[in-house]
């Protein structure tokens, strides 16, 4: 069973403060009004209420498999990566839904913007977990160190980006076809 020290807790701490600030100000940037806020219509509003129903009920199965994993002693990864895994996995039912349906962008969200700091946030966790591999630490007595966190956020943003340029090309070729009739 792992240990963490009242240090690395109280680090986490403060990084995750810091990281939602840093939050704040990216969405005054994404967004067209510089809200804090993105808005969404109420066609979208419905669409994000059954993607995050959806989202929550993949983290229960995500928690219960990763239970049954840890029941069996079947450790692939720290604690702190397998709690993470659970998150991520109902974050990316609920992006992945909400993308689909049209109910991911708000109304007032600068796309470009948004692609620009997706972009940043995914090379600096790869380059996290490129060092991390570089140093002989990213997996340690077979078991996925806490820098796993940054190949999971390198993974999601990973497949939000596919799957938006795969929903625009279709959208694309959708008002071409309509256009042409």
């Amino acid at each position: 069973m792992e240990m963490y020290s009242f240090g690395k807790g109280m680090g986490l701490f403060f990084g995750i403060v810091v990281g939602l600030l840093i939050c704040l100000v990216l969405f005054r940037f994404m967004n067209k009004d510089k809200s804090l806020r993105t808005k969404h219509d109420e066609r979208q509003q419905i669409v994000r209420g059954r993607a995050y129903k959806y989202g929550f009920w993949t983290c229960m199965g995500a928690a219960a498999l990763i239970m049954c994993l840890e029941a069996g002693s079947v450790v692939f990864a720290t604690r702190f990566v397998t709690t993470w895994i659970i998150i991520f996995a109902g974050i990316l039912v609920q992006v992945c839904y909400s993308i689909w349906n049209d109910g991911y962008y708000g109304v007032n969200t600068n796309k470009k913007r948004f692609y620009a700091v997706s972009l940043i946030a995914s090379l600096i966790n790869l380059l996290a977990v490129i060092m991390s591999v570089r140093e002989g630490n990213f997996i340690v007595d077979g078991i996925v160190s806490d820098t796993g966190v940054n190949l999971l956020c390198v993974i999601l943003f990973l497949v939000i980006g596919i799957e938006l340029i795969i929903k625009e090309g279709l959208e694309k070729r959708e008002a071409a076809k309509e256009s042409g009739e």
